[in-house]
């Protein structure tokens, strides 16, 4: 395919053209091509219709492979009935000072290896086992148990993340909480839902009293947050992220974050409406090849709304920044 053609095609706004063109690629030149596309519709100095045409482009080549998402959701849900049978375990602590059980690691090889099994050329990361992104076109991002010290503890709010990459960017999640029955997912420009339901972000843009905010155990330690609100401390930060997804709170401030606990929340918060920022020198995503993603800690913070993350920012930047 000459290049004129293949830029004709890219940008044509017609799903077959694209992904014609898309297929006609070399692997290492895909992620060159979908950088450019992401500039262009991006870039407000090119006409709207440029943009709208690298949007759409983009739309086309970021959807999941076929089957991608009901193998997801279906290996999260065997995997929670499996954690909430299985009472034989073992915990330790990791060098950090927080609780791994024999079943983190059990759980983690079983969901690589069915990954491998369905999708034999993809990248896998994960909080017990390959921590290093190589830079695969697709890449799932797995965390067996966020919230292991509620689990190893018997309290339910605990769950299975499971996030799926494109060249480093999330474009689908699916959290199981298992002891709540809920099922959390979202794929990119499809919307999110809890138990099929759609779900959206609370439409707050200041604080009131009433309002739910979710924070880990490390902020609390850290002191009274300086918002009017009402504080809870769930334990998963995944739970507390997903928590604003579904309009429960408002927002949530998390310390000590890794990829793995993020991951697969970021698309379904996005698609519900909602916001998130770090304190990372550059943003998180799209992860970077090379880069030892268990060595990479974090603050991060969401919101419902763009105009609640403004005063979010303003009241709580010594929490996040610090």
């Amino acid at each position: 395919m000459r290049l004129d053609q293949f830029w004709e095609h890219i940008f044509s706004e017609e799903i077959e053209r694209v992904r014609a063109a898309w297929r006609a690629l070399k692997a290492e030149e895909r992620l060159a091509v979908r950088d450019f596309l992401v500039r262009a519709a991006d870039d407000e100095d090119r006409l709207a219709a440029q943009r709208q045409a690298a949007a759409f482009a983009l739309s086309v080549i970021e959807v999941p492979p076929p089957g991608a998402l009901e193998f997801a959701r279906e290996v999260a849900h065997q995997t929670g009935r499996h954690l909430t049978n299985n009472k034989q375990f073992d915990v330790s602590l990791k060098g950090d000072g927080t609780l791994v059980t024999t079943l983190d690691v059990e759980v983690s090889l079983k969901l690589c290896d069915s990954i491998k099994d369905r999708f034999p050329d993809h990248g896998i990361l994960s909080e017990e086992h390959n921590t290093v992104y190589h830079g695969d076109e697709w890449c799932w991002v797995i965390d067996p148990i966020d919230g292991t010290t509620n689990f190893a503890a018997g309290f339910p709010i605990w769950g299975v993340l499971i996030g799926l990459l494109h060249f480093g960017q999330p474009v689908m999640g699916v959290a199981e909480f298992p002891r709540l029955g809920y099922q959390f997912y979202a794929v990119k420009r499809q919307g999110a839902f809890l138990n099929d339901v759609p779900i959206r972000v609370s439409q707050a843009t200041t604080f009131a009293s009433t309002d739910l905010f979710a924070i880990c155990t490390r902020t609390a330690k850290r002191g009274v947050l300086p918002i009017d609100c009402k504080i809870r401390a769930p334990g998963s930060l995944g739970f507390e992220v997903l928590s604003v997804a579904c309009g429960q709170c408002v927002g949530n401030l998390g310390r000590t974050v890794h990829v793995w606990d993020v991951a697969a929340c970021w698309p379904i918060l996005q698609e519900a409406g909602g916001v998130m920022v770090t304190n990372l020198a550059e943003e998180l995503f799209p992860l970077h090849a090379g880069v030892n993603y268990g060595r990479v800690e974090f603050s991060m913070l969401s919101t419902c709304t763009s105009g609640l993350m403004r005063e979010a920012r303003a009241r709580l930047s010594a929490f996040l920044d610090s």
